[in-house]
């Protein structure tokens, strides 16, 4: 019995090792696609943008994509003056607004901007 106890707690040790690397290696590739979104943006390569963030969305889920990554890809929205984009971007991540002033903030600047 202690040996089925023991190799029951190695594999939930083993599985919660197996999510926290997971998780650090998504971390650390948002971060690195947001930092390249926000060097595009500054460099007011908005399109190049755009064009990083649907390439990656359409690699990972909307719905893992860090706060970072969908505010970078507003602003380009916002500076292309492209409703259509937003308006989808908006769509798909809709059900974080309430969770995340950040992508809120970032959604009123976009609208604010694009109805001049």
């Amino acid at each position: 019995m202690n040996n089925f106890i023991s190799i029951k707690l190695i594999d939930h040790h083993l599985s919660s090792l197996i999510v926290l690397v997971k998780r650090s290696v998504i971390i650390e590739s948002d971060s690195k696609l947001a930092n390249q979104m926000k060097v595009l943006n500054d460099a007011k390569q908005f399109r190049k943008t755009l064009q990083l963030f649907n390439k990656n969305k359409d690699n990972n889920n909307i719905y893992t994509c860090s706060s970072a990554i969908i505010i970078q890809a507003l602003k380009a929205c916002s500076q292309l003056g492209d409703l259509k984009s937003g308006s989808t971007i908006h769509n798909l991540i809709s059900s974080r607004i309430k969770n995340d002033s950040w992508i809120l903030v970032s959604l009123i600047n976009m609208y604010s901007q694009l109805k001049r």
